[in-house]
């Protein structure tokens, strides 16, 4: 017994506290760059960023409304809502193991016993008697390593983990709802766009159809103006489906029931952005973005399980027993002369499980090693993220200052071509190419804000930027 004592504090050592090592903590952090690499993070970093939430640079209290209500209604972030609670009464299951399970227990019995084969007086041949039994049975297994002390932070860890990646669903689906809300605007301006572009075609055909009919128009010109018509309108048509689309994608986000019905100000416009300024750097992105935090935790449990599993080899030292009673009448369990006490004490050793431990060793190990890699993954996608939509932003920019000049050119020049047909001095073919170019560079030009405004959304989310206070 003495030896055992003296070996106790010896394993503790080599047992006691596994966890990932300095190098592996360090290796997480190693697929961090010192800055961003795209040509766009040096024109845009600055010292400070330039603002603390994100959404509020769009300045419509709608939007923010929206996001609010998504936040308290739509199902899948509800769904992880309860995900995170589960979690935690697994920390609060685990954490009980520490501490002596107490049980209070009351039983009864009756039984008959046999006495063939013996001479008794009065030629009795069986008799019956009666036990009853009530106690409070305590049972605790002692943690001389540690272990249930691992399993319950391991629990711990993990609940914290699922708090970040609820925080990071939350985030996203706020990244989700502004997309949709500004894909919605796009889709309405569109539609402006659309309608305009039917007007000027049904006036254009009208004009040449009564031309036509005088005999001041050619069967060619007739049948390109109802051509080009018939055109906008299937456009038209077909912009009415999108934007319907884009309504019903924002409701089921919202948790509402997607019926195309949506009561809002359809002459909302797009935004417009000034440049972004970055502050953040790829280090300090790993410490931002929940997804991150919830992978790097995740290689911390692990680690922690790791040693679980290799206590698992160890020692168990058990103690059970309690006060109690027992008589073979019900009314005596209460009296004093009817008392009891059991106490018990086991140790108990692995000694053949035919490798079922070894293989758990093993098994916590390589998932130790998948959340690493996947911590590693996680980062670089991030990343990714981040450096796709700086580059993009300068890109996207740059896109849209060449369309504005397009735009204004090719209205200008479809009234020029226009005029010239009603002079005599140009042909339709002409004409109706140079309005379709002008129609064509409007909505191109609309999407392309749509997009600056997207690829600046994905920005604030790659680099984990809060999107609107806790609290209104």
């Amino acid at each position: 017994m003495r030896k055992i004592i003296l070996l106790i504090p010896v394993l503790s050592l080599l047992f006691g506290c596994v966890r990932p090592s300095d190098m592996q903590e360090k290796s997480l952090h190693e697929v961090a760059p010192a800055t961003w690499s795209s040509a766009a993070s040096s024109r845009n970093q600055s010292s400070e960023s330039n603002r603390t939430f994100w959404v509020e640079e769009f300045t419509d209290p709608d939007l923010i409304k929206a996001i609010r209500k998504a936040w308290i209604s739509n199902p899948s972030l509800l769904a992880m809502a309860e995900r995170v609670l589960a979690s935690g009464e697994d920390a609060i299951i685990a954490g009980a193991s520490l501490y002596p399970n107490a049980r209070a227990d009351l039983s009864g019995s009756r039984s008959k016993r046999n006495l063939i084969g013996f001479n008794f007086p009065n030629g009795e041949t069986s008799f019956t008697t009666n036990s009853f039994n009530a106690g409070i049975n305590l049972s605790w297994e002692l943690d001389l390593w540690g272990k249930l002390r691992d399993r319950r932070n391991s629990a711990k860890i993990r609940f914290k983990g699922t708090q970040a990646e609820y925080l990071a669903a939350r985030l996203s689906l706020a990244g989700q709802i502004a997309k949709a809300w500004f894909e919605i605007i796009e889709s309405e301006g569109q539609l402006r766009i659309s309608r305009n572009t039917n007007f000027t075609y049904s006036q254009n055909q009208s004009y040449i159809q009564d031309r036509y009919e005088k005999g001041l128009a050619s069967a060619l010109d007739n049948d390109l103006a109802s051509t080009t018509l018939s055109s906008a309108k299937a456009n038209l048509a077909r912009r009415n489906r999108a934007h319907l689309l884009s309504i019903r994608k924002l409701q089921l986000l919202l948790g509402a029931y997607p019926d195309g019905l949506m009561d809002r100000n359809d002459s909302m416009a797009l935004p417009f952005l000034d440049s972004a300024s970055i502050s953040s750097s790829p280090t300090e992105t790993l410490s931002k973005r929940h997804d991150l935090k919830a992978a790097t935790l995740e290689v911390q449990a692990s680690g922690i399980d790791l040693g679980v599993s290799q206590k698992s080899l160890l020692p168990s030292l058990s103690i059970a027993g309690g006060p109690g009673s027992r008589s073979g009448e019900f009314e005596n369990l209460l009296e004093q002369r009817f008392r009891i006490w059991d106490l018990t004490g086991a140790m108990s050793q692995p000694i053949f499980q035919a490798g079922r431990l070894r293989a758990q060793i093993r098994k916590t190990k390589a998932l130790q090693g998948n959340a690493i890699k996947n911590f590693k993954a996680a980062a670089l996608q991030a990343f990714l993220e981040v450096e796709n939509s700086l580059s993009g932003e300068q890109l996207i920019k740059d896109e849209e200052v060449q369309l504005e000049k397009a735009t204004k050119a090719a209205e200008s020049a479809a009234k020029i071509s226009w005029d010239r047909y009603q002079r005599g001095v140009e042909g339709i073919f002409n004409t109706l190419e140079a309005q379709r170019r002008a129609f064509e560079a409007e909505s191109r030009l609309l999407s392309v804000r749509k997009e600056r405004i997207l690829n600046r959304i994905n920005l604030y989310l790659a680099l984990g930027m809060n999107a609107l206070p806790e609290k209104p």
